[in-house]
């Protein structure tokens, strides 16, 4: 236990000058507005309510959306009518030429009001496009336009639209790691769960399309499955089980393949989505049936697709032609003459198409292939005829293009050639008439000259003049922050130095201190307390650090207040008992919406700042419900500020009373209005000296319905002996968590690589379901195990936690893209116990483990 006390106060010490030094925030242009980093409204309207409904069942999102594009269309709002029109495209499930005419109605109505409906403009755009069905209109928004309105606009959940709309061209031009690339920006992005499942289901497509065999799809599908509710989406989840079944076919998992297959198929019945996308997938099961010999099962499938309006020509052709296949292969009468429907139909098609390249070898072959299988050999020769016609016919076609290609090249070239004798003959008349305007030309040239160099003088050293009190005023703002910086890296050294000091001490005395129980149980609670003391004021520097750097994007959700007042009793409760002060924090059933991470943050620092200050009396935390609103307040009975002062309490390192702060760094107000400034939410002070002090923010109701009340503590812990694997190198720290592990009724087996924990695991014959372990391990790194620990045990999927003190945001992506969850040093006990619990019994809950923004946001809130 010695060894560990002064190991840690090691690692203090760079914990400190970690989070201390954060990068600055790159410069801003002088005079820019920072926009809004969260735009609330947008993600309710946009993300959770139109572009979500379509995964919900997008016949009747677009239904909707029809309606309310006919109801606002009578109406004077011009607002309402593009946002309608916006939802409209946004959840229509197919484009045709004949959209644009509509589309660039509302587009000229946007740009006709200027940065009044630049919003409305935006989301009109990532709406639509046309790439898809090899079309163009011109008033179709580029991305490049999309891109900047994002960044004027705001929040960087829109970068995902707009990348949504780049992925477009690459992938109808099959440029698939150019797609690939993009889609993987996108979770960079992603502000909810579907959307990043959506995205893992395209990449799946993409693997699927490169290369049949792929293997990497199904890791991919199973990710996505994880990422969103299945009875919440029936759209998605019908496409996540149609294209599961299909790679489980392809991997000859035949059994898999059909249980992913009646998944689908019962969504896939329910309408979910568009007629199109449904028949198609019926008939790709259709043609795997086939394959395994379950013909008229095939054939029933293949039959019921026609329930489903196909328009494509080739799409309905390809129907009748897997349809021929299968009737070939059941041999019966009434087969026959189902099959001679069919080609009755492909022949309808094959002369009334303008376009002949759908008559294709294969449906001509099936044809052959049909009446053959019946014995009708002189329909099969002539089919066979048509066939060879129609592979004679692509190839002449594709003879004249290249013909008609070589023909326009050459009379580009042959009137470039003509152009340039043109503007040859027009320099040469233009040069005769310069020669006798260049004498008088030349006399005002040199008046003029010397007065435009006059005027150029000025407006440059206007210009300098106006750069330089610029670049002065930025170097001032930075000189200004890195001052402030040192001056609370030197309060916070001075604040750490007592619980280390105390740490210290207790290190030298825990030998002697065992032999006495009752002093031994004392000088452990006095260890916990100074742990406690400096992991806390470790959470609150890494959390002011990524604040004040701009390295926190918020994860917004519902956030249950009940469960947060729970826990400030639990948490706040024995403190204040020990000031003999009485606090309130009453129950409540209300649900917002915001960061649950920096909202609990925001409360505690308020609380433990309200009875830190509080002699006598009470704190109490109060909710009040105005409208759509909540007002979450902490008012206690303590001095009060002097109005003079109230401004001050915001600041770093303000301490208004000193001799009331022996604990603490002075930046947990400080923390509390940079959160409240990103997430949104009204922060205000109210007090007067000798009446105490309230603090209140106004927080958005939540419009979702209450998520199912989790687990208790108890019923989290009927694990049963699961067993965790931990993966760490110094032997003290791996003995120590084996030990804390196992008080918790785990079992464990542990070593510092996966060998050893391999060789651990079957020594006792456990199966771990859980893998904990640290960053820096000898000669290798936690990651690397992790994936050798999981090829070991044959289980890809295992939950794993990532246990590290490394800020850096490249780990925190590493370890999301390798399914890995990550908790940041120092952890206190009671932190990683909920932390293993959920791990083992719902990781989903705890956010994305895939791509999230490297650079912004840790796959664990921070201090979790």
């Amino acid at each position: 236990m010695t060894t560990w006390v002064r190991d840690a106060l090691d690692r203090v010490r760079w914990h400190v000058i970690a989070a201390m030094l954060v990068p600055l925030p790159a410069a801003m242009a002088v005079g820019d507005a920072r926009p809004p980093a969260v735009d609330s409204e947008w993600r309710e309207r946009f993300v959770m309510g139109w572009d979500a409904d379509q995964y919900r069942n997008i016949n009747e999102a677009f239904a909707k959306a029809k309606r309310a594009l006919e109801l606002t269309s009578a109406q004077a709002d011009t607002r309402a009518q593009l946002q309608a029109a916006a939802r409209y495209f946004a959840t229509k499930p197919s484009r045709s030429p004949d959209d644009c005419p509509l589309f660039t109605r509302y587009v000229e109505l946007a740009r006709s009001g200027g940065k009044a409906y630049r919003r409305e403009l935006f989301d009109l755009g990532v709406s639509t496009t046309w790439a898809w069905i090899d079309s163009t209109c011109p008033s179709e928004i580029p991305a490049s336009e999309l891109e900047a309105l994002a960044n004027e606009l705001g929040d960087q959940g829109r970068l995902f639209y707009v990348l949504e709309k780049q992925v477009v061209a690459p992938w109808v031009s099959d440029r698939r790691a150019e797609a690939a690339a993009l889609m993987s920006k996108q979770f960079d992005y992603a502000i909810a769960g579907f959307q990043r499942a959506h995205r893992l289901l395209r990449m799946s497509d993409l693997e699927l399309i490169a290369d049949p065999n792929a293997t990497a799809p199904k890791r991919w599908l199973d990710r996505a499955e994880r990422e969103f509710e299945i009875d919440d989406f029936p759209n998605l989840a019908a496409d996540l089980f149609s294209n599961q079944a299909i790679v489980a076919f392809r991997a000859g998992a035949h059994a898999e393949a059909m249980k992913h297959m009646e998944k689908a198929l019962i969504r896939l019945r329910m309408g979910v989505m568009p007629p199109d996308q449904t028949a198609m997938n019926l008939l790709s099961f259709a043609k795997y049936l086939l394959a395994l010999n379950k013909i008229r099962q095939a054939v029933a499938l293949m039959e019921e697709s026609r329930n489903y309006t196909l328009t494509e020509p080739t799409a309905i052709i390809s129907r009748s032609t897997w349809l021929l296949k299968g009737y070939a292969r059941v041999n019966s009468a009434e087969a026959f003459a189902a099959g001679e429907r069919e080609v009755q139909r492909i022949t309808e098609l094959f002369t009334s198409a303008p376009d002949r390249a759908v008559r294709r070898p294969q449906t001509i072959e099936a044809i052959a292939e049909f009446y053959e299988s019946y014995g009708r050999l002189d329909l099969a020769l002539r089919a066979s005829k048509q066939m060879i016609a129609a592979i004679q016919d692509a190839a002449l076609r594709a003879n004249e293009s290249a013909r008609v290609q070589t023909q326009e090249q050459l009379n580009v070239a042959l009137k470039d050639k003509e152009n340039a004798q043109l503007r040859a003959d027009a320099e040469l008349q233009a040069e005769r008439q310069r020669g006798w305007i260049l004498a008088f030309a030349m006399a005002a040239a040199g008046v003029a000259a010397a007065g435009t160099a006059m005027a150029l003088a000025m407006r440059q050293s206007r210009r300098l003049a106006r750069v330089s009190a610029q670049l002065a005023q930025r170097n001032s703002e930075l000189e200004q922050r890195s001052a402030t910086r040192i001056r609370l890296l030197a309060a916070a050294c001075h604040d750490l130095r007592q619980p280390a000091h105390a740490l210290g001490m207790l290190a030298e005395l825990g030998g002697t201190a065992q032999q006495e129980p009752a002093r031994f149980s004392a000088w452990l609670q006095s260890v916990r307390r100074s742990t406690a003391s400096l992991s806390d004021m470790l959470d609150e520097l890494m959390d002011l650090g990524r604040l004040d750097g701009g390295h926190y994007t918020p994860q917004l959700g519902e956030v249950p207040l009940g469960e947060l007042m729970q826990e400030v009793m639990l948490h706040f409760g024995p403190l204040a008992h020990r000031k003999g002060l009485t606090l309130q924090a009453a129950p409540v059933e209300v649900h917002i919406t915001s960061d649950r991470h920096l909202l609990r943050r925001m409360l505690f620092n308020v609380v433990s700042n309200a009875i830190k200050y509080t002699d006598r009396g009470d704190v109490r935390v109060g909710i009040e419900t105005v409208g759509e609103q909540v007002r979450l307040s902490v008012q206690d009975s303590g001095p009060g500020i002097p109005p003079d002062k109230i401004d001050e309490v915001f600041r770093d390192y303000v301490r208004l009373n000193p001799t009331k702060a022996a604990e603490g760094l002075g930046i947990g107000l400080s923390i509390v209005r940079r959160a409240a400034e990103l997430l949104g939410h009204e922060l205000t002070l109210k007090s007067a000296p000798g009446h105490g002090t309230c603090v209140s923010l106004t927080l958005p109701l939540s419009t979702a319905a209450p998520a199912p009340t989790a687990a208790t503590e108890e019923q989290s812990a009927a694990a049963d002996g699961a067993v965790v694997a931990v993966l760490e190198n110094d032997a003290d720290v791996r003995d120590a968590m084996a030990a804390l592990l196992q008080s918790w009724g785990y079992r464990v087996c542990a070593g510092p690589e996966a060998q050893a924990v391999l060789a651990s695991a079957a020594e006792q014959s456990l199966q771990p379901h859980l893998i904990i372990t640290d960053l820096h391990l000898d000669n290798t790194d936690g990651l690397t195990e992790v994936a050798r620990l999981r090829d070991g045990l044959a289980s890809p999927a295992l939950p794993a936690l990532l246990v590290t003190g490394d800020l850096d945001g490249t780990v925190t992506g590493q370890a999301a893209l390798a399914g890995v969850y990550v908790a940041h040093k120092p952890l206190a006990p009671r932190k990683l116990a909920a932390l293993v619990r959920q791990l083992l019994h719902a990781p989903a809950e705890l956010g994305p483990t895939l791509a999230p923004d490297q650079a912004h946001t840790p796959t664990l809130p921070l201090g979790a």
